[in-house]
């Protein structure tokens, strides 16, 4: 790629960053990461029967290539689970470093500098790594607007009869001296604890019975994720 095609791209990544993502920090550094990946193309060409420059690009690339694998695959599970589906509120940073160094360590094993030899190869590396960083910047825009907004993620019981304590487990729901509310079946129940990441709550003398949904409406007015709940008619129950 020749001088002139290499600034018309990277002024190309730079707007269509600051175009998707609003934030010239990270334009900047998706354009940044492509001038340094081009220039060390250019290195591997011009020092190709080096031992040493190639060495070097070797170590470079397993690390690049190992970050984008990393953000492709991992950053959307993380997201799926914490985000999404609610299944934990956060997945253990050992479990991450650790995929993540393992990645490095096989992606080492790979004989880059021969790979960046083959100018049709590296440019497909270099296209990977460029779109990991779209991807980071979709993702950390998406974290960020979803991180501090109520979430539960746990009722025990998940089905109850009036004046039974339900506990509703989950995060950013404010300390006490903010409480809100919380609502089953658009009937308001009475709390009875309430802190950060655990609630406990009374049922009401239900207005219907079956199923329904409970969800926390914070001292702000954000609302939470719904969660299903069961009211149980008590004339139903067996002894």
């Amino acid at each position: 790629m020749n001088r002139y095609t290499t600034i018309a791209v990277s002024c190309l990544l730079f707007l269509f960053g600051l175009f998707l993502f609003k934030a010239v920090f990270l334009a900047l550094g998706i354009t940044l990461v492509f001038l340094l990946l081009v220039t060390l193309l250019e290195v591997v060409w011009l020092y190709r029967k080096s031992t040493v420059i190639l060495g070097l690009a070797n170590l470079i690339m397993a690390a690049a290539i190992a970050l984008t694998v990393y953000i492709l695959t991992y950053l959307p599970i993380e997201f799926l689970t914490t985000e999404i589906l609610l299944i934990v509120p956060k997945i253990p940073s050992l479990f991450s470093l650790t995929f993540l160094l393992l990645l490095v360590i096989g992606f080492s094993l790979v004989n880059w500098g021969r790979i960046l030899k083959i100018r049709l190869f590296a440019w497909v590396l270099v296209s990977l790594v460029v779109l990991s960083g779209f991807c980071y910047g979709i993702y950390r825009s998406h974290k960020l607007a979803r991180e501090y907004l109520p979430k539960i993620y746990r009722i025990s019981p998940n089905s109850g009869i009036q004046a039974e304590i339900v506990e509703i487990k989950g995060v950013n729901f404010f300390p006490i001296w903010k409480k809100g509310q919380i609502l089953v079946g658009r009937q308001e129940m009475v709390v009875k604890f309430w802190n950060e990441e655990l609630i406990k709550a009374e049922m009401p003398v239900p207005g219907r019975f079956g199923q329904v949904e409970l969800w926390v409406v914070r001292s702000d007015g954000v609302i939470s994720n719904k969660v299903p709940f069961e009211i149980k008619d008590p004339g139903e129950l067996k002894n």
